[in-house]
């Protein structure tokens, strides 16, 4: 029987305001959590400038991941390069794509703007994307397929973003992954993480299984917070294993 291989997925947030500090990146976040609802890992989470240098970005996450997601860098300015750097990443020539100018034109119309070749830029793809309506903002996303990976392109405000991820781009995603990943998780009182070391360094040989370990309680009052995250549905052996450890070293589960 052939062993289930998890999905890769890579996010990649584009935009010089975010490496300033000037803009809190959420979306890699908010999109971490919704690629593993649907069962795929994500192995990268990388935010990068709006120049040549993610050309090499982009072309390495196509490369090495089934599913890379960009956010950021669709809009009419100058800065907005995602596209053409996309373009020149993968060796396909931009294009107007039909699709995508008939919604900025549609956008145009329905707010009252004008048609300028900054906003017409909007509708510039690589050859072969699909694009994808933006019903909060005025830029459409993309999607592509490339090799084996889907490349999905999105919009850096967060409200365009996950409206557009949602409604327009998940859809790609389905029936990659099995769903969401199996969790447990508990707080043990009574030890500090250094008890739970051996364990964690055995279980930390099965690559299939995330376990991680966070400090809770108080001065004098010491607690270790346990969780087991697992896509390959095998949580509770682990979680048995550190819980075995946690009171074995004289910890209490937290309620008992």
């Amino acid at each position: 029987m052939t062993d289930y291989v998890i999905p890769r997925a890579w996010v990649i947030t584009l935009g010089n305001e975010v490496l300033l500090g000037e803009v809190e990146n959420t979306n890699a976040g908010w999109l971490a959590r919704r690629l593993t609802s649907i069962g795929i890992a994500v192995r990268r989470i990388v935010t990068s400038p709006d120049d040549e240098e993610s050309i090499e970005v982009l072309r390495e996450a196509v490369e090495r991941a089934d599913v890379v997601v960009s956010t950021g860098g669709l809009g009419p300015t100058y800065d907005d390069r995602t596209m053409y750097l996309l373009s020149r990443a993968l060796g396909l020539p931009l294009e107007t794509n039909p699709r995508a100018l008939d919604m900025v034109k549609r956008r145009a119309a329905e707010r009252g703007f004008q048609l300028t070749p900054a906003r017409l830029k909007m509708a510039e793809m690589p050859v072969g994307a699909e694009a994808l309506e933006n019903h909060v903002g005025t830029a459409p996303g993309a999607v592509l397929r490339h090799g084996s990976a889907i490349i999905i392109v999105l919009p850096g405000v967060p409200a365009e973003m996950m409206q557009m991820f949602d409604e327009a781009a998940e859809v790609y995603l389905r029936g990659m992954g099995r769903g969401p990943p199996c969790r447990r998780e508990a707080t043990f009182e009574g030890i500090v993480e250094a008890d739970l070391a051996g364990a964690l360094l055995e279980l930390s040989k099965d690559s299939s299984v995330y376990v991680k370990t966070q400090p809770r309680g108080k001065p004098g009052m010491p607690a270790v917070r346990i969780l087991v995250i697992s896509f390959k549905g095998n949580c509770d052996e682990a979680f048995r294993r550190l819980e075995e450890a946690a009171r074995s070293a004289g910890g209490r589960l937290l309620g008992e």
